[in-house]
């Protein structure tokens, strides 16, 4: 069996770019392997800032031979038939074989083509993974007409030592490589992906993604105890500078002391977003005039001088912001809302500041119905977007909120004010954290309802992979904050709430969309984004959610139908589910062929005294305990009791369909026993539309 080396070594590739890259180089050689019908043992791909590689185990050496055969008209068909056959075919009469079925006798055209070397195979695969790849962004260099996310510089390709030609970009594949920009150059020859790695290695390069991260974790940790601090925890600035070096090596750089009256996150900002260093801690958990930095390379002065630069950099990028932290404090908070006025939201939506007069409005309408304090919502809702005009955050956009919390804070505004203003951004990415304070969660729900209800009716929707405003990910941050217990409005109600902030006359000259309209269609689409966050965030399949979603009609609640969903997930992970869906089932087939047939709608009315055997009466029995009992339940939102009290049905329904015969004979006890299993159905839907369930 025979390795397949592959790389595409180009110019530096953006590190958000990578991850995405390297799985999408294993996804298509998968499927191109397969299209050719080249069996493989494994693939492993690999990414740095300069290279995708994808290394392919286990291929043979040679194709298997194909016989392919083509049946055409009877022997004894029409002179034209034959003769479009034949063209169709690309063969003479003469190529063709006369076979016997059980039909008669036809043609048949058979094409044995000889298995081919796999080499052979893989040129023609290269270029095709090089065209069918996508990036975000290409571009294209010098007068070729492909592109790539960054000008391509070489082309390795080798199947067992052997170099697999074929040509892209102007380049000639071959067996050799590049090591590290700056400290290994020269191109090299390799044989195979072991000696690949090594000498990658041996030229300053760590091919493994996971293995520069471990690396960089561990030198920031080495040279952050040397001044006896600790690296503050970032996974994501780990996994961005992962991409950004081929060999890191790490160092420490003093912050001048004067800039660390600064708020804390005004000083990490700078550091992590735009200079990607890494903040120290002390031992009290708190920020440490110190940084730590990634280098790709060390310098002749064992990176004296790299420390030297970053720390100028640093420098002047915090003067800046002690610049701006000293001349926006000089103002009260709420004066930066006059500049709101002239900024737009949207040209039919109107400005910053028309936006923040809504969120006044429904946020103050939510406090009412859930027992928040109104004023301290209304303050933070007439405070949210005041820190957009701000100049630290015109300079750092990465801090809004964060701004306006601090600026708050120190104008003595109330704390439950200031942590509205920054969290109500929250959360700021899928799955990140929910607010816990009550005027932050209202305030953070009124802001995507007011964006979701405001683009809707003007007729704005997220539209295959376009999604110019973001709305996807509202809706899921919606759903996430409204999934909050203290939250326990219906959303159908409070999308309407939302519509009506709207001075809809003023702000566009025709309204696309009326209420009930834009309402459905919003409630339409998170009921869509539910069903995706269910399913990712607690494993519950699409069909329990529709069957869930199927019987709860009357002003629904996030919180109450995911509560509702898990129950229902686990009755069914059970065999208690499984039997009594399949009960369902069966009482569901026979009630809709006899409901036909006797043109009249079985509602449940079971006549006690027509019962007639004691599995019936059991089945009747128990329902009439239990139905009124989950009724009640489903109402308090006791969906796990409700779901365990439908379980215990599970054996009397068992010997009902064990022993009793539905369909007697005899008139009035059939009737009687078509409404018993609608009475189980009716009792069963109490709970989830069982009817959509695959089981």
């Amino acid at each position: 069996m025979a390795e397949w080396l592959f790389e595409i070594f180009s110019e530096e590739i953006p590190s958000r770019m990578q991850p995405e890259a390297q799985e999408q180089l294993k996804t298509l050689t998968e499927a191109l392997l397969k299209e050719k019908e080249l069996p493989f043992e494994s693939i492993k791909t690999f990414i740095t800032p300069r290279r995708l590689t994808v290394v392919v185990e286990g291929l043979p050496l040679q194709t298997l031979p194909i016989r392919e055969e083509k049946k055409g008209p009877r022997v004894d068909a029409s002179p034209s038939a034959i003769e479009g056959f034949l063209k169709t075919a690309g063969v003479g009469r003469e190529d063709c074989e006369v076979k016997e079925t059980p039909k008669g006798s036809f043609l048949f055209v058979v094409k044995n083509e000889p298995g081919r070397p796999t080499q052979e195979v893989l040129s023609q695969i290269a270029p095709s993974l090089l065209e069918k790849f996508r990036w975000p962004k290409s571009m294209r260099w010098g007068s070729l007409a492909v592109t790539w996310v960054r000008p391509i510089r070489g082309l390795l390709s080798i199947l067992d030592g052997r170099v697999v030609p074929f040509s892209y970009a102007g380049l000639e594949a071959s067996n050799k490589t590049r090591g590290h920009r700056f400290l290994a150059p020269e191109p090299f020859t390799v044989d195979n992906f072991q000696d690949y790695e090594k000498k990658l290695k041996d030229h300053f390069v760590i091919l493994d993604w996971e293995e520069r991260q471990e690396l960089i974790q561990k030198e920031i940790t080495r040279v952050a105890h040397n001044v006896h601090l600790t690296p503050l925890e970032d996974s994501a600035l780990l996994d961005e500078v992962a991409g950004l070096v081929e060999w890191p090596i790490a160092y420490v750089g003093a912050v001048d002391k004067h800039f660390m009256n600064l708020p804390p996150k005004v000083i990490t900002t700078p550091m992590r977003v735009h200079q990607r260093y890494f903040p120290l801690m002390d031992s009290k958990q708190k920020l440490a005039p110190f940084f730590g930095v990634i280098s790709n390379s060390e310098g002749s002065d064992r990176g004296k001088t790299i420390v030297i630069g970053n720390e100028r950099v640093l420098r002047a990028r915090l003067a800046d912001a002690q610049f701006f932290w000293e001349q926006d404090q000089k103002k009260p908070l709420e004066h930066f809302n006059t500049a709101l006025k002239t900024r737009l939201f949207h040209q039919q939506l109107g400005s910053l500041f028309d936006k923040v007069e809504r969120l006044v409005k429904l946020s103050s309408r939510i406090a009412k119905h859930v027992g928040a304090n109104p004023k301290l919502v209304e303050r933070a809702a007439l405070l949210s977007k005041a820190d957009l005009a701000s100049q630290m955050v015109g300079e750092f956009p990465e801090l809004q909120g964060i701004m306006g919390c601090y600026y708050a804070q120190n104008q003595g505004e109330a704390p439950e004010v200031a942590r509205a203003i920054e969290e109500h951004y929250w959360p700021k990415v899928s799955g990140g954290e929910i607010p816990d304070a009550l005027p932050s969660l209202i305030l953070a729900i009124a802001d995507r309802l007011d964006s979701l209800m405001g683009f809707f009716t003007i007729g704005i929707t997220p539209s295959g992979s376009k999604d110019p405003y973001a709305l996807r990910r509202a809706g899921l941050s919606l759903i996430a904050l409204s999934l909050n217990p203290h939250f326990s409005l219906s959303m159908i109600e409070v999308l309407g709430w939302a519509y009506d902030t709207y001075p809809w006359s003023e702000l566009t000259p025709s309204l696309l969309k009326t209420k009930e309209q834009a309402v459905s269609d919003v409630w339409q689409f998170l009921l869509e984004r539910f069903k995706f966050a269910l399913r990712n965030g607690q494993g519950s399949p699409y069909d329990h959610v529709d069957a869930v979603l199927g019987v709860a009609h009357e002003n629904p609640t996030f919180s109450d139908l995911a509560l509702r969903v898990q129950a229902l997930d686990k009755l069914m992970d059970g065999e208690d589910g499984q039997n009594l869906l399949s009960a369902y089932k069966r009482a569901s087939n026979i009630l809709k062929i006899e409901e036909e047939k006797d043109k009249q709608l079985y509602e449940g009315h079971v006549k006690e005294e027509v019962l007639k055997v004691s599995e019936e009466k059991a089945l009747f029995t128990n329902l009439s305990i239990k139905s009124p009992n989950i009724q009640d339940l489903v109402a308090k939102g006791n969906f796990v009791k409700a779901v365990q009290d439908l379980a215990t049905l599970r054996p009397y329904v068992d010997q009902f369909f064990d022993k009793v015969v539905v369909n007697t004979e005899e008139g009035d006890l059939r009737i009687n026993r078509l409404h018993l299993l609608a009475y189980l159905r009716k009792t069963l839907h109490q709970v989830a539309d069982f009817s959509k369930l695959e089981g």
